[in-house]
């Protein structure tokens, strides 16, 4: 038999799963978004007048121009014949004294840790970074 009754049935919808979904969602889209154009960070890098700096005279001197051009001790190689830069890294003199490693200001950075890892390899813990301004 069946009752009738006045109470009316509810209908509600439970939101919490909703606004997990969602929070998961938003999470999702902001860590695998990119912010910009660029990854890249310029940095106007702070200059000084009182600093001065004691030049280390080493034997062993490497300058980076913004051509792709290395200068090993008066040697010029090219960055793209990295095996030849590695050769002749390998042939320096391993001295207590530091390497000079000189790059131009508008040169890749990407050069610049190349050849620090480089010079890593070969045990040449002591190098003077340079920055040639034109």
């Amino acid at each position: 038999m069946k009752f009738v009754t006045d109470e009316k049935k509810s209908f509600s919808i439970e939101i919490t799963p909703l606004i997990d979904i969602v929070f998961l969602l938003v999470i999702f889209f902001v860590v695998t978004s990119k912010v910009g154009e660029s990854q890249f960070l310029s940095l106007d890098l702070p200059k000084t007048e009182s600093f001065q700096y004691k030049a280390v005279q080493s034997v062993n001197e490497i300058v980076i121009i913004n051509n792709g051009s290395i200068y090993i001790n008066n040697d010029v190689f090219n960055i793209e014949d990295i095996n030849k830069i590695d050769q002749a890294i390998f042939d320096l003199e391993l001295t207590d004294d530091s390497i000079i490693l000189s790059a131009e200001s508008d040169s890749l950075h990407i050069w610049v840790i190349t050849i620090m890892d480089i010079l890593n390899k070969y045990g040449f813990n002591e190098v003077q970074i340079r920055t040639i301004e034109k």
